[in-house]
């Protein structure tokens, strides 16, 4: 009898861990929702993205990034890893986050949160796409800008330069 009821107590616990019931909220839970006006202007701004950004979109569910990452333009509320709806990273910087999601994590997100195996499953024109479609949704890629993932030529999978002033942990990068 003392067997199954530890057994019943552990069962209980892990499936409270699994749900996440008793140990708060997750960091991305902590992380403000854009307004309503910024997911109005993202949510044109994706519209108006072109081929990249609409193959990007689809990735993004197809990969399933919207199960741990939040934009409020298409209804992606993951939970997990940062949001990607406020972040301030350039499409270029947005790629090396997905490709290398270990160099750069924001604070409060664990370290090992995201795979790290999309620079060999996707190509270098899918990861393009992807990081078109987030810096749309976030706002930091100039209107009309279609170069990314439009010539399918392959992007540095290094930062080919030296870091910027202000890079590092915590800057709101697109991995966790």
């Amino acid at each position: 009898m003392k067997r199954s009821a530890l057994a019943g107590l552990t069962v209980l616990f892990m499936g409270c861990a699994i749900a996440g019931i008793g140990i708060g909220e997750a960091p991305a839970e902590r992380q403000a929702a854009p307004a309503a006006d910024a997911v109005a202007a993202a949510k044109l701004r994706i519209a108006a993205g072109g081929a990249a950004t609409a193959r990007g979109r689809a990735l993004f569910e197809d990969e399933g990034c919207d199960n741990c990452h939040s934009i409020a333009a298409i209804g992606a509320d993951g939970k997990l890893g940062p949001r990607l709806d406020t972040i301030d990273d350039d499409a270029e910087d947005i790629a090396e986050s997905i490709v290398a999601p270990r160099e750069d994590i924001v604070d409060g997100f664990p370290e090992k949160l995201m795979p790290s195996d999309y620079g060999q499953r996707l190509s270098d024109r899918q990861i393009a796409d992807l990081a078109a479609f987030v810096a749309a949704a976030a706002g930091t890629e100039p209107e009309g800008d279609e170069t990314a993932g439009e010539s399918g030529e392959g992007r540095g999978r290094g930062r080919g330069r030296g870091e910027s002033p202000g890079r590092g942990r915590g800057r709101g990068g697109a991995n966790g």
